[in-house]
């Protein structure tokens, strides 16, 4: 083979190398990309998740307190039913939050959420009681204790400092699913554009072979 002629194989052999890497690197990139955004999904999944939990239980806590006042207040125990179920609502949302993966850096907060849940069952549980058996006097006693009022604000408090929190790292789950997206875009604008140049070169230099291989073969001629 003349000289030439090898060094243009040489040439096509190295510009198809760099080809290759580049689609490995595309690969590689894709890859790395997916599993990022994975990981950001199933966050903002147990972000959303822990956050609902939040809400329904605060929610499950008011409607016990509205049904504890409400059989306080009138002795009809058509409140009871609602209330009971409250509390079973409320205990099983405390649980889920509980047992939500991820939340490493919240153990305290939930940890005092739901040591306040149990004081306000137990409070809620003392004047229906109370009431119950016929303790009308102290079962009032008990609600204008304002107790019941400070614990109800300590939940609203942590379960705000929940959702805050949820809100947060679906904010930063979005943002870097953005940042994922626009790296995955650069990368493979990038890499297709060095495969163009490679399949471009591999062209003009088989092109130039050739030429040049014809011009010989008409100068012996």
């Amino acid at each position: 083979m003349p000289m030439a002629g090898r060094v243009i194989v040489q040439s096509i052999g190295a510009l198809l190398i760099v080809g290759f890497l580049a689609l490995l690197g595309i690969l590689g990139m894709v890859v790395w990309f997916g599993e990022r955004s994975q990981t950001y999904f199933d966050d903002a999944i147990q972000s959303r998740d822990i956050r609902s939990f939040a809400v329904e239980l605060r929610s499950a806590i008011q409607s016990a307190e509205s049904s504890q006042r409400g059989y306080v207040l009138t002795g009809n125990e058509i409140y009871l039913s609602p209330y009971n179920t409250a509390k079973v609502s409320a205990a099983r949302q405390l649980e889920q939050i509980k047992r939500a993966p991820g939340w490493s850096g919240l153990p305290a907060v939930i940890d005092r959420l739901g040591r306040s849940v149990t004081d306000k069952i137990t409070e809620m549980d003392q004047s229906v009681a109370l009431k119950t058996d016929r303790k009308e006097a102290e079962a009032l006693a008990v609600i204008k204790t304002n107790r019941g009022k400070a614990l109800m604000d300590e939940i609203n408090l942590f379960v705000s400092g929940i959702v805050r929190s949820a809100d947060d790292r679906l904010t930063v789950g979005v943002t870097e699913q953005r940042a994922n997206a626009a790296g995955l875009r650069l990368v493979s604008l990038v890499a297709s554009l060095l495969i163009v140049l490679v399949v471009s070169g591999v062209v003009l230099m088989i092109y130039r072979y050739t030429r040049e291989i014809t011009r010989a073969r008409d100068e012996h001629r």
